[in-house]
């Protein structure tokens, strides 16, 4: 079994990221005027130290059950399909809008679906998780967080885990 390097270099990857503050306005994504590297940048970029710590401590404990599991390469291809399909999710749900998105939820949220697979007792958690997600989005209660993208890139996390299911290279600790 793989170690988790890719997981620890991610989260050394934002951290750097976040200490160099590049500019969200030139590599966070507008939906208003999108770019597919955008879709990427943004996944390293984040708001403020609390946006940080909070993505970063989920794909720490995430990649370190995923990533083992899969195989670097494959964690790799889900971590940056779940956070570009979370931001065409978003733009899909704001088109018209000119705020910045940044984060990496959209990728890490694809993680804690393939989480729920390897640990099924996170299940219930994991599933309350996307329900205040779903419920928030409904109600507009969630500020400025963006659970679109939450919640493609859970999908994408939860497609990626049925059929690896289905082929037997995904199987429950």
């Amino acid at each position: 079994m793989p170690r988790p390097a890719l997981t620890a270099t991610l989260v050394a990857t934002n951290v750097a990221i976040y200490a160099l503050a590049p500019p969200a306005d030139t590599y966070g994504l507008v939906p208003s005027h999108s770019t597919l590297l955008a879709m990427f940048t943004s996944m390293f970029l984040h708001a403020d130290l609390v946006h940080l710590i909070g993505n970063l401590v989920f794909l720490a404990i995430a990649g370190t059950i995923v990533e083992p599991a899969i195989g670097h390469l494959r964690f790799a291809a889900l971590y940056v399909t779940a956070g570009v399909v979370g931001a065409m999710v978003h733009i899909l749900v704001n088109p018209a809008s000119c705020d910045t998105l940044v984060g990496a939820s959209g990728a890490v949220c694809g993680l804690l679906a393939v989480v729920t697979i390897l640990r099924p007792r996170t299940l219930p958690f994991v599933a309350a998780l996307m329900v205040l997600n779903i419920w928030w989005a409904w109600t507009e209660t969630g500020g400025s967080v963006s659970f679109g993208c939450h919640l493609g890139g859970f999908v994408v996390g939860a497609m990626f885990a049925l059929i690896a299911q289905t082929r037997g290279s995904l199987e429950a600790a």
